[in-house]
Formats: C-alpha cells, sequence, structure tokens
C-alpha cells in the first residue's frame, strides 16, 4: 500500500503546482496595460521610457510616440489637444478633449475614423469597424464589456490600466488605447 501513496501524492503535488501557475499567470501585470480580447490575451508593459509586448515596441517621449507596432510604424506628436502624424503609410489626425474626469478623442487614426470616451465609469472606443463598450470594474482602472464585432460566444473583453498609463495626458491616453487595441 505504502508504494502506491508516492505516486499519488506527487500527482496532487503537480496538480496543485499547476494550479497554483494558472492563478498566478492569470492576474494582471501590475505595470502592463492588460488587454483580454476575444479569446487572446496581451501584456503592454509601461515605463516612464517606452511601451513594449509582443509586437508592439513604442519609445515614449514628452512630445509624441514612435516605433513599431502590429499595425505599422508609428510616428506621432502630441500638441495641446491634438495628435498628428502616421501609422504605417496612413494618417493620424486625432482632437482630444479633457472635461472634468472625461476624455474624449474623435478623428482618423491609421487612416481609418476612432473615437475615444474614457471615464471613471465607462470605456467606450471605436476602431478598425468594431466599438467596445466596457463598463468599470473598479473605476477608472479596470473594465470589461462586449465588442460590436464578437459573437454571442466569444467572452467578454477586459482592459485593465496601469498607474503610468493613468499619469499620462489625455493625448497619450487616446493614442495608446486605440494602438493596444
Amino acid at each position: 500500500m505504502k508504494r502506491f501513496l508516492s505516486p499519488l501524492r506527487r500527482g496532487v503535488l503537480a496538480l496543485a503546482v499547476v494550479l497554483g501557475a494558472g492563478v498566478a499567470v492569470s492576474a494582471p501585470k501590475q505595470d502592463a496595460i492588460n488587454l483580454r480580447i476575444a479569446r487572446q490575451q496581451y501584456n503592454l508593459v509601461m515605463t516612464s521610457d517606452e511601451v513594449t509586448g509582443q509586437d508592439f515596441q513604442v519609445t515614449r517621449t514628452k512630445d509624441g510616440l514612435r516605433g513599431r507596432t502590429y499595425l505599422g510604424v508609428v510616428d506621432v506628436k502630441f500638441k495641446d489637444g491634438e495628435v498628428k502624424g502616421s501609422l504605417g503609410p496612413a494618417a493620424v489626425n486625432l482632437k482630444v478633449k479633457r472635461d472634468g474626469d472625461t476624455l474624449e478623442a474623435e478623428g482618423g487614426f491609421g487612416g481609418r475614423p476612432a473615437t475615444v470616451k474614457l471615464t471613471k465609469d465607462e470605456l467606450k472606443i471605436y476602431i478598425r469597424d468594431c466599438t467596445y463598450r466596457l463598463k468599470a470594474r473598479e473605476p477608472g482602472r479596470s473594465y470589461a464589456g462586449r465588442r460590436s464585432c464578437d459573437s454571442v460566444t466569444v467572452p467578454e473583453s477586459e482592459v485593465w490600466l496601469p498607474d503610468e498609463f493613468l499619469a499620462a495626458s489625455p493625448e497619450e491616453k487616446a493614442a495608446l488605447l486605440l494602438l493596444a487595441l
């Protein structure tokens, strides 16, 4: 009987390690923009100098963003209430305004129409023929909800925002959200 208990203990221990690692992997990274979109998860690690992730290497400067994403080469400049530049071969021309705790942006992004509305209670984004309507789970930090371009069987989209993002300018916030999604 004793020789059967040893493999059982090892099996239970291995299962506990696997389950524990799964919980650790699924917890949001504290220094990253965490995205769960259409059964895929992305983490964009954000520091004071750059935003990096898989297929996403963007340098942050005081007046813009420059780098490479899965959408192409990005080079945008921030002016008071504007984001202008290019994304791949297409233009970026966003008007950004802030009214209290509400951030709103509207215009062209990568040659396509785009809008952003970010409040403590809601994140609403239209980009590439898809509307994200996400409600706050943790006001101002975590949002979840449906995309208009998903079928019913696709799980909710989730966005978690780090402190570095919350400290960014309204122009940079709008540009980063549109690049990330």
